[in-house]
């Protein structure tokens, strides 16, 4: 193979990222990561009414940013021959006829209807409950690839929300965009709805979309939920993640200083490219540990033939894998736990650094210790039936069977109970978690005989990933990737340029080695206290 470049780009809750990889060899190149200025400063967001939005202006300014990065280190620009996307989802936004989002509209540039509702946007929880209420009532099929529970985190849900709360945005409206097919529709100058290509990961797990009811469901279900949804356009068509979507518009091309023939690749959902990144296949669980946690899986049809899973967040056939069913569960909060666990502890420590400006950059100091110092003590505490036991849904629960409107609790506590026994509860917490959704798909008839861990939280914390190790009862190897996300991206880039035959042969020629092993210790009294967490969330029952 002559040498070609490509690069993969990963949209992440926080930043955008991209690398360059050598698509002979995988090695990777270049990285470049920019937060999203807006985001960063906490603008258009309100976390006490669980309310997340993204203003599409820092998704632009990230993108040229992290492109231009990449490029500028290529050794031969004019190698570069694909570029390919993920993003997190259901982030969709309601846009105009051009594709634009409305945030980016006369009248609505400061406006949070307009903007991209994230990911852990759970403001349309009330709206979930009621599509998930019809479907129960009237016997409709439609959340089946949901596991039969529509969550808050997916698109209709979300555009529902919109129409009740923010009427004058939704009047606006010609039709709405994920986040990822907003991206490629922009480096590939889409102004469209007819032309686009958006993905069939994202529709397919998130949009109600199904072929075994023909596409979206019927105009007659909209009409029960709000007639104003039938008045939306949506695209007819979606396609696989190594298919193109298009090539480099002359305005990005010349951006970028890229010919106009680099293949940009149709939009994917970051923990599916993150399970690519990380080898999935059959028998292989991509476990994708960042500020939230997603399970990945894949089996063959012939396996899945008529079998649905309750309680999954999605089963999709090639919604991961092509010819494959993807199967997805995961944690609406992980990573999350811990950030919350530094921001409440350190509430009295910022407060005296905003009074003090002499304090403010010891107060620095020792907030950036925080969680290591925690994690050392905490590791070192014995592991006792009765210590404080938690559960973990701060941000509610996506799977088994998604509840957005649970919370977290913490029991046992004591006049004794101390930081770090606090801080280990949590992390215990998120542990018991990851194993209710794997004992969960293992009952389902998903077969998985090796567990490999990608993102932020598998290459930074041995202490958490021991602890899961431990709960779960399985050796878990961590990908020696740090940026598996944008290396599914890349690798969904090659295919689509032609480089290689399948995802498969791509992965096998891409993926690098594991880092790093982790072997489980067996503890009598963790599986004590993971029944009693089983108990306390009320999945007990539902396991069985």
């Amino acid at each position: 193979m002559q040498q070609s470049f490509v690069i993969g780009i990963d949209y992440g809750t926080d930043s955008g990222r991209a690398i360059l990889l050598d698509a002979g060899t995988g090695e990777q190149i270049a990285a470049r990561t920019a937060v999203y200025p807006r985001w960063s400063e906490g603008r258009y967001c309100n976390p006490s009414e669980d309310r997340f939005r993204q203003h599409p202006a820092d998704y632009l300014e990230v993108l040229e940013t992290i492109l231009r990065g990449v490029v500028a280190a290529c050794p031969d620009p004019s190698r570069i021959v694909s570029i390919g996307i993920d993003t997190t989802a259901s982030t969709p936004c309601l846009a105009d006829r051009n594709l634009t989002p409305l945030a980016l509209t006369l009248g609505f540039e400061e406006n949070p209807d307009a903007m991209f509702v994230l990911w852990k946007d759970h403001t349309g929880t009330e709206e979930s409950r009621e599509i998930n209420d019809l479907c129960a009532k009237k016997g409709y099929p439609y959340t089946a690839h949901c596991g039969n529970v529509y969550s808050a985190e997916n698109f209709w849900s979300k555009i529902l929300h919109l129409t009740r709360t923010a009427p004058e945005v939704a009047g606006a409206a010609y039709t709405a965009l994920e986040c990822c097919d907003f991206l490629a529709a922009t480096l590939t100058g889409c102004h469209d709805l007819d032309a686009l290509r958006p993905g069939h990961c994202c529709i397919g797990a998130k949009w109600m979309w199904a072929e075994e009811w023909g596409g979206y469901p019927p105009a007659s279900f909209f009409d029960e939920l709000d007639p104003w949804l039938n008045r939306l356009r949506l695209p007819q068509r979606n396609y696989g993640c190594d298919v193109p979507a298009g090539t480099l518009c002359p305005e990005w091309a010349e951006k970028l200083g890229l010919g106009g023939n680099v293949v940009v690749g149709v939009g994917n959902v970051d923990s599916y490219s993150g399970a690519v990144g990380g080898g999935v296949r059959h028998r292989t669980l991509v476990m994708n540990l960042g500020t939230s946690a997603c399970f990945m899986a894949v089996m063959p049809k012939e396996r899945m033939e008529g079998r649905i899973i309750d309680g999954v967040f999605a089963q999709v056939d090639g919604s991961i894998l092509p010819g494959q069913v993807g199967i997805e569960s995961g944690l609406t909060a992980f990573g999350d736990i811990y950030a919350w666990v530094r921001n409440l502890l350190c509430w009295p420590l910022r407060q005296a650094a905003a009074a003090d400006s002499g304090f403010a950059e010891k107060a620095e100091a020792i907030e950036n210790k925080l969680i290591a110092d925690l994690t050392e003590a905490a590791a070192a505490l014995p592991v006792r039936e009765e210590a404080p036991l938690a559960t973990d849904y701060l941000n509610g629960r996506r799977s088994p069977f998604g509840d957005s409107s649970l919370t977290a609790t913490l029991t046992g506590l004591k006049i004794g109970t101390d930081a770090p026994e606090f801080f280990r509860a949590f992390v215990e917490a998120s542990a018991f978690a990851v194993r209710a959704v794997v004992d969960h798909m293992e009952a389902g008839g998903v077969e998985i005989d090796r567990c490999v861990a990608v993102g932020g939280v598998a290459q930074k914390s041995p202490f958490v990933m021991q602890m899961l190790s431990d709960v779960l009862g399985k050796r878990l190897a961590v990908s020696s990737s740090k940026d598996s996300c944008a290396l599914g991206a890349a690798i969904h880039a090659a295919v689509a340029a032609g480089l290689y035959p399948s995802v498969e042969a791509a992965e096998e020629a891409l993926c690098p080695p594991v880092s790093r092993t982790y072997e489980p210790k067996p503890s009598p009294v963790l599986e004590t206290r993971y029944r009693r967490y089983l108990a306390l969330t009320g999945l007990e029952d539902k396991l069985k």
